[in-house]
C-alpha cells in the first residue's frame, strides 16, 4: 500500500514522517519550497523523543506520482481551502475514480466535496500537534503517542481498508481506531475548529470565551435545523483525550508559540486561511436556513481579510471583534 500524502504542511508531514519511519511506503506532495527542502536535507521530525531525519519521497505535482494503482491511499492534508484543487490536479494526472480519499482535515466541507470527483471517501477525525512554520522541519510535541486519529467510511461505516489504514496509523505511533460515526466525531471537533480564528487574528489578546461560546451555539442552531449531527461535546472530549498523549514541546523549542493552524497560515503569510471552510461554512448555511450567525460571520470576514493582505496574528483583541458583531447586529436590526 503507497501512501500519498498530499498537501504535506504540518499535519501530513506528521503524519507521513511517522508512517514513513515505521516502514511504509509513502509520498509526500508538497509546496515547493517544503519538497526541496526535503529532497536536500530529509524531513526533520522534531518530537519531545527526538529528531527524526527522513529521506522521504517528496513531490511538487500530482503527476510526479503517475501511474497510480490499486493500492495507492490519499491522505488528503491540504487545508480545506485548497480541497477542490487537489481533488482535481489528482483526476488530472490520471487518478481513477476509485482512488480512495482520507479526508484528514478539519471542517465536514470535504467529505461532500470529494464525493464529486472519487466515489471512495472517508472521514478522517484526528487531533494531532503539528507544528509548521519553516521548510523542512515539522514539530510534533506530544509524548507517549503521535496524537489521535479514528477513520471511517462517509458517510458512515466501515469497509477492509478503514480497517487496514487504521492498523498502519496504529503501528505508526498514533492512538485511535476505526469510527463507523466518524463524521459525527468530526463534527464535534468542527465545533472545537470554530476558535481557530480567534487565535489567528487575536494572537491571544483579550477573552474570547463568551465570543466563542456564542460561535458555537450559532452552528448548531444552523446544523440542528439542517439535520447534521454531531458527537456530544464533553463525550467526545473525554473519549479523544483519555487516549491522546500528553502534549510536551522538544527540547530546543520550549518558547515555541502555536494557536493553532490558522495562527500559523498568518506567521506563514500564505494569503489564505481555512475560515472560509470553518465559520463560513456556518454562515452560508446560516443563510440559506434564514439563521443569524454574525459571531461567525465576523470571525470568517476579519481572518480572511487579514490573510489576504498577509497580516499578522494580534491585529484585534477579541474585544474588538465583539464590538464588531454588536455592529453587524445593530445594521441589520436585529
Amino acid at each position: 500500500m503507497r501512501f500519498i500524502v498530499y498537501g504535506a504542511g504540518a499535519i501530513g508531514s506528521t503524519i507521513g514522517g511517522h508512517l514513513f519511519r515505521t516502514g511504509h511506503d509513502v509520498n509526500l506532495v508538497a509546496n515547493p519550497e517544503h519538497v526541496d527542502k526535503i529532497r536536500e536535507y530529509g524531513l526533520s521530525l522534531v518530537t519531545p523523543d527526538g529528531t527524526h531525519n527522513l529521506k522521504i519521497p517528496a513531490f511538487k505535482r500530482a503527476k510526479e506520482l503517475a501511474p497510480f494503482d490499486d493500492e495507492d491511499v490519499v491522505l488528503l492534508t491540504a487545508k480545506s481551502q485548497h480541497t477542490p484543487r487537489c481533488l482535481g490536479q489528482l483526476k488530472n494526472a490520471g487518478a481513477a475514480r476509485s482512488l480512495p480519499i482520507f479526508c484528514c482535515q478539519n471542517s465536514i466541507w470535504n467529505e461532500p466535496l470529494a464525493t464529486r470527483v472519487f466515489d471512495k471517501v472517508y472521514g478522517v477525525m484526528l487531533t494531532v500537534p503539528g507544528i509548521f512554520l519553516q521548510p523542512g522541519i515539522v514539530i510534533n510535541p506530544i509524548t507517549r503517542n503521535a496524537g489521535f486519529i479514528e477513520v471511517g467510511l462517509y458517510p458512515r461505516g466501515s469497509d477492509r481498508l478503514t480497517r487496514k489504514v487504521s492498523e498502519a496509523l496504529k503501528k505508526a505511533g498514533f492512538a485511535g481506531g476505526v469510527n463507523e460515526w466518524v463524521m459525527k466525531a468530526k463534527a464535534a471537533k468542527c465545533l472545537g475548529n470554530l476558535a481557530n480564528a480567534m487565535g489567528a487574528i487575536t494572537d491571544g489578546r483579550g477573552s474570547g470565551e463568551k465570543f466563542i461560546a456564542e460561535a458555537r451555539k450559532e452552528a448548531m442552531a444552523v446544523w440542528r435545523e439542517a439535520g447534521i449531527e454531531w458527537e456530544d461535546r464533553e463525550s467526545f472530549r473525554k473519549r479523544t483525550q483519555s487516549s491522546r498523549g500528553v502534549s510536551r514541546m522538544p527540547e530546543g523549542y520550549i518558547d515555541q508559540r502555536n494557536l493553532g493552524s490558522s495562527w500559523q497560515s498568518l506567521i506563514r503569510g500564505t494569503g489564505n486561511i481555512e475560515a472560509e471552510q470553518l465559520n463560513g461554512d456556518v454562515v452560508r448555511l446560516g443563510r440559506l436556513l434564514d439563521i443569524s450567525t454574525p459571531h461567525n460571520e465576523v470571525l470568517w470576514e476579519v481572518a480572511d481579510e487579514m490573510a489576504r493582505n498577509r497580516e499578522k496574528p494580534g491585529k484585534y483583541s477579541a474585544e474588538e471583534l465583539l464590538e464588531m458583531v454588536k455592529d453587524k447586529i445593530r445594521v441589520s436590526g436585529e
